[in-house]
C-alpha cells in the first residue's frame, strides 16, 4: 500500500468508514467552535464599548501582544486595526522585555491576549506599563485573573472548552479571541465613518484594491492637461499642447461653465498644414475643434472605465464631476496597468 499513488486511486475506493469518521469529526470541530462563538456573543459586555471609545478618543496606536498562539492571533488582531483606520502594531512580550517596550508610549493603548490570564511574560510587561499613562485591555478566558485585575477594560471570553480530544491544544480560545478582534476592530471602523475610499487608499494593491479604486484615482488632473478656450489663436493653443504636463496631442476646449466644448488634435492641424501648406496662426482655433470623446464621472469605477475602453476604444476619457465640469484626463494605459488585465495594448475586461 505504500508504494500505491493514492491521487490516482478513485474516491469510492478510499472513502471507508474510516473517511467518514474524520468527516464527522471535522464538522463536529467546527461546529463546536461556532456554538462557542455563540456563547462568547451573548458573553459580551459594555466593556468592548469602553475599549473601542477610548481607541478612538486617542491618537496612540493599538499595541497587540500575545504568547504563542495567543501571539499570532494577536498579529492578525492588529492587521485587521491597520486596515481598518486604526494605528496598531504586533509586539512580542519577550522582546518588550528587552528592550522594545520603548515602542510603547504614553497614550498608547495596550491590548494583551491570555486565555488564563496569568501568562507571565505579558505580566511583567504591563507591571512596567504600570509607570507609564497607558491603557491596558486584555481578552481573557479567567475575569478574575492577574492580567485582568490588573487591566483598565476586559474582553472575557468565558471558560470555553477547546475542541482538541485532548482538550490542551488552544483551538476555540484563540477562535474566539479573534472574533473579538474582528468585533472590535470592525465597531471602531464604523463610529469612525471609515468610508469604501478609506479603504482603498490601505488596499491598493491586488484584486479588491483594484475593486475599490476610483476613476478619480487615477486620472489626469486638470493642471497637468492643456486647456483652452473657445477663440483662442491657433498659435497659443499650440503652444499649450506642447508645453503641458501630459503629453496628450491635443488640446480640451472648455466653455465659461467648465464644461467640454471639444477637442483640438494636432495631428487635425498637421494634416492641413500638409494639405494647404500653411497655416495662419492668429486665426481662431474654433473650426479645428472636434467632437470630444466620451465621458466619464469622476467617482466611476475602474470596472467601469475599462467597460468604456471596451466599447468605443479611444486613448482617453474625459472626466467630470457630477455637475457635467471637466476635471481631468483618463488614459487607457492607466487603467490597464492598474486593472492587473493587460494584453498588450488592448484593454481587457475585468
Amino acid at each position: 500500500m505504500s508504494g500505491q499513488n493514492l491521487t490516482n486511486t478513485p474516491y469510492s475506493k478510499r472513502a471507508g468508514a474510516d473517511w467518514l469518521q474524520m468527516l464527522d469529526r471535522a464538522r463536529e470541530v467546527i461546529c463546536g467552535e461556532a456554538k462557542a462563538l455563540e456563547a462568547v456573543a451573548a458573553r459580551l459586555d459594555e466593556q468592548i464599548c469602553n475599549l473601542a471609545e477610548h481607541i478612538l478618543s486617542t491618537s496612540g496606536l493599538v499595541v497587540v501582544s500575545g504568547v504563542g498562539k495567543s501571539g499570532l492571533v494577536g498579529e492578525k488582531i492588529s492587521a485587521t486595526l491597520v486596515s481598518t483606520g486604526t494605528r496598531s502594531i504586533s509586539l512580542d512580550p519577550l522582546d518588550a522585555l528587552h528592550g522594545s517596550l520603548g515602542r510603547i508610549s504614553a497614550g498608547d493603548v495596550f491590548l494583551a491576549l491570555s486565555n488564563s490570564g496569568e501568562t507571565e511574560e505579558l505580566r511583567q510587561v504591563v507591571s512596567a506599563l504600570k509607570a507609564q499613562p497607558v491603557f491596558i485591555a486584555v481578552i481573557t478566558g479567567r475575569a478574575n485573573s492577574s492580567l485582568a485585575q490588573a487591566a483598565h477594560s476586559v474582553l472575557d471570553i468565558g471558560p470555553v472548552q477547546e475542541v482538541c480530544a485532548l482538550g490542551l491544544t488552544p483551538t476555540t480560545s484563540t477562535t474566539a479571541m479573534m472574533a473579538l478582534g474582528d468585533a472590535l476592530a470592525l465597531i471602531i471602523q464604523e463610529r469612525r465613518g471609515f468610508t469604501e475610499r478609506d479603504f482603498a487608499r490601505f488596499h491598493p494593491g491586488g484584486s479588491l484594491g483594484r475593486k475599490l479604486v476610483r476613476v478619480r484615482d487615477l486620472m489626469w488632473p486638470l493642471i497637468t492637461v492643456p486647456v483652452v478656450r473657445p477663440g483662442t489663436q491657433l498659435a497659443e493653443v499650440l503652444v499649450t499642447i506642447c508645453g503641458a504636463a501630459r503629453c496628450t496631442e491635443m488640446a480640451i476646449v472648455l466653455g465659461a461653465d467648465e464644461k467640454i466644448v471639444g477637442v483640438v488634435n494636432s495631428r487635425t492641424i498637421a494634416g492641413y498644414v500638409m494639405r494647404a501648406q500653411q497655416l495662419d496662426l492668429e486665426a481662431s482655433v474654433d473650426p479645428y475643434i472636434q467632437r470630444p470623446p466620451d465621458a466619464i464621472q469622476d467617482n466611476a469605477s475602474l470596472s467601469d472605465a475599462v467597460q468604456v475602453f471596451l466599447r468605443d476604444g479611444g486613448d482617453v476619457l474625459f472626466v467630470q464631476d457630477t455637475a457635467g465640469r471637466f476635471i481631468g484626463l483618463l488614459s487607457r494605459r492607466d487603467v490597464e496597468t492598474n486593472s492587473g488585465s493587460c494584453r498588450g495594448s488592448r484593454v481587457v475586461d475585468v
